[in-house]
C-alpha cells in the first residue's frame, strides 16, 4: 500500500517527519507494496489535476490579459489562481509518492504551507463570491450604485492575508512548540465557509427559480449556483475527512485511506470543474454557432457589470 498521507493532506507532516532522512525514504520504497487500485486511484487524480491546469491556466490567462477586469471576475480570477495552485499541490504530491523527492523539512514545511493556504483560500473566495451574488440579488441598488470601486480587490486580499496568516501560525506552532493542531485550518474553513456557502446557496437557487427567465440575470447566477452546489458535494468532504483522520485512533485502516483518497480526489475534480461551468453556462444553447471561450466569459461576466459590478 502506497503511503496513506496523500490521503490527507495535513497529514504529510507525519510523512515527512518520519521519512527525513535518505535511510527513510529508500526503507519506505521497500516496504511500500504494489497496490495497482492505489495507482489507479492515485493516476485518476493526476489526471484531473492537469485537466485542471489547462482550464484554470486558461481563465487565468483571460482574465488577466484578454478580458476587461470588474468586481466579479476579480473574484473569479483570484479563485482560478487558488485552484490553479491547489492543483499544483496536489501533482507535487503525488509525484513524490513515487520519486520522495522533497527530503528536506525546509521543503516539507514550504510544500505544506502552499497546498494549505491554496485550499483554504479557494473556500475562503468561494465564500466571498456566493456572498457578493447574494448582496447582488437582495440589495441590487445598493450594489449598483454605492458599492465601493475596489471592493472586491480589497476583499481578495484580506481573504489572501487571512488564509496566509492561519497557515503561518499552524506552521509557527509546530516547528517551534512542537504541537501538531492537525486540520485545524480544515475546521475553521467548516465553521466559517460552510454556513455561509450554503445560505448563499439557497438563497440563489430560489432566485434563479423565480427568476429563471431573466437573461440579464438567469446565466451568472445558474453558474455560480451550479459553482456552489460542486463545492458542497466534492470539496468539502475533503474537510470532513481529513478531521476524521485526525482525531481517529484507526489511520492505518486500508477503505479508510481509499476513503480519504477518494475525498482528494473529488476535491481536485471541484477545482478542475468550474472553467467547464463557465463554459457550458455561458454558450448558447441550440445553435451551432461555436464561441470561444473569451467570448463565453465576455458575454457572461458583463452581467456582473449589469448586476452591479464596479
Amino acid at each position: 500500500m502506497m503511503n496513506f498521507s496523500l490521503g490527507d493532506l495535513d497529514a504529510t507532516e507525519n510523512y515527512y517527519r518520519y521519512k527525513n532522512t535518505r535511510d527513510s525514504y529508500e526503507n519506505a520504497r521497500e516496504i511500500i507494496p504494489f497496490d495497482l487500485g492505489w495507482i489507479a486511484l492515485v493516476g485518476i487524480t493526476f489526471i484531473t489535476c492537469c485537466v485542471g491546469f489547462v482550464g484554470n491556466g486558461y481563465i487565468i490567462w483571460l482574465l488577466g490579459f484578454q478580458i476587461k477586469r470588474n468586481c466579479f471576475t476579480t473574484f473569479i480570477f483570484n479563485l482560478a489562481f487558488a485552484d490553479f495552485g491547489f492543483l499544483a499541490s496536489i501533482v507535487i504530491y503525488v509525484i513524490h509518492q513515487f520519486t520522495y523527492f522533497l527530503r528536506g523539512n525546509i521543503q516539507f514545511h514550504f510544500f505544506a504551507f502552499f497546498s494549505h493556504m491554496m485550499y483554504i483560500s479557494s473556500n475562503f473566495l468561494l465564500m466571498a463570491i456566493s456572498i457578493d451574488r447574494c448582496v447582488a440579488v437582495l440589495f441590487p441598488i445598493w450594489h449598483h450604485c454605492s458599492r465601493p470601486k475596489h471592493l472586491s480587490s480589497t476583499v481578495c486580499i484580506f481573504l489572501w492575508t487571512s488564509s496566509c496568516l492561519l497557515n503561518g501560525i499552524m506552521r509557527i506552532i509546530k516547528v517551534f512548540v512542537n504541537y501538531s493542531p492537525l486540520n485545524f485550518h480544515f475546521l475553521v474553513t467548516a465553521i466559517v465557509c460552510l454556513p455561509l456557502i450554503t445560505l448563499s446557496t439557497v438563497v440563489l437557487f430560489i432566485q434563479v427559480c423565480l427568476k429563471l427567465k431573466q437573461k440579464n440575470q438567469g446565466q451568472l447566477l445558474l453558474m455560480i449556483l451550479i459553482t456552489l452546489l460542486c463545492f458542497l458535494i466534492l470539496a468539502f468532504p475533503l474537510s470532513v475527512f481529513a478531521m476524521i483522520i485526525s482525531f481517529s485512533s484507526s489511520k492505518a485502516d486500508d477503505q479508510l485511506k481509499y476513503w480519504v483518497m477518494g475525498s482528494i480526489l473529488f476535491s481536485c475534480l471541484n477545482s478542475s470543474i468550474n472553467p467547464v461551468i463557465y463554459f457550458l453556462v455561458g454558450r448558447k444553447k441550440g445553435t451551432q454557432s461555436k464561441e470561444s471561450m473569451k467570448v463565453i466569459l465576455q458575454k457572461i461576466f458583463k452581467e456582473g457589470e449589469a448586476t452591479g459590478g464596479r
